[in-house]
């Protein structure tokens, strides 16, 4: 499955090219990516945010997230499978005009149902201070495991 064929009840995957600079301005707002690493919160401008999601699309699948109005208010980054293995590192954000409206469970679900069945594991790691991420992951049944200053929530798509 691509990340683009992604599609829940309010929100639509599109590239992450066709971010408007204020909405990319608005993902990577200090706020918003205080609990990413290091690479999110150093683009200090447009294009170095172009730069950088381009880099990162090197390696791993990036898509932008619309709501139905068309407004880019999210990223979703998803690793390919390394070395013939099945899991895949997961990492999203939302601009903070989106916050608190349950759109990470919704895409987290939507996820869920794109990877049913295939076996394929989804993981990633949130920074302790963020309890919000690691509820949304918790309450769809991720497993968590303690790494560190981060904890990785993982869920198994059964086969």
């Amino acid at each position: 499955m691509s990340l683009l064929d992604l599609q829940t009840s309010r929100l639509r995957a599109a590239p992450w090219q066709d971010l408007a600079d204020a909405e990319l301005a608005d993902l990577f707002a200090p706020k918003v990516v205080q609990w990413l690493p290091a690479g999110f919160q150093s683009p200090a401008d447009e294009a170095a945010r172009r730069v950088f999601l381009q880099a990162v699309s090197q390696q791993a699948e990036v898509i932008a997230l619309r709501s139905l109005a068309g407004q880019g208010i999210g990223l979703v980054i998803l690793s390919s499978p390394e070395d013939g293995g099945a899991t895949r590192n997961l990492g999203y954000l939302f601009a903070e005009s989106a916050w608190g409206q349950g759109l990470a469970g919704e895409l987290i679900a939507g996820l869920q149902a794109c990877f049913s069945g295939s076996g394929v594991t989804l993981s990633g790691g949130v920074m302790q201070e963020n309890a919000a991420s690691a509820r949304v992951l918790e309450k769809a049944g991720f497993t968590p495991q303690p790494a560190g200053a981060e904890t990785v929530y993982s869920w198994h798509a059964g086969s």
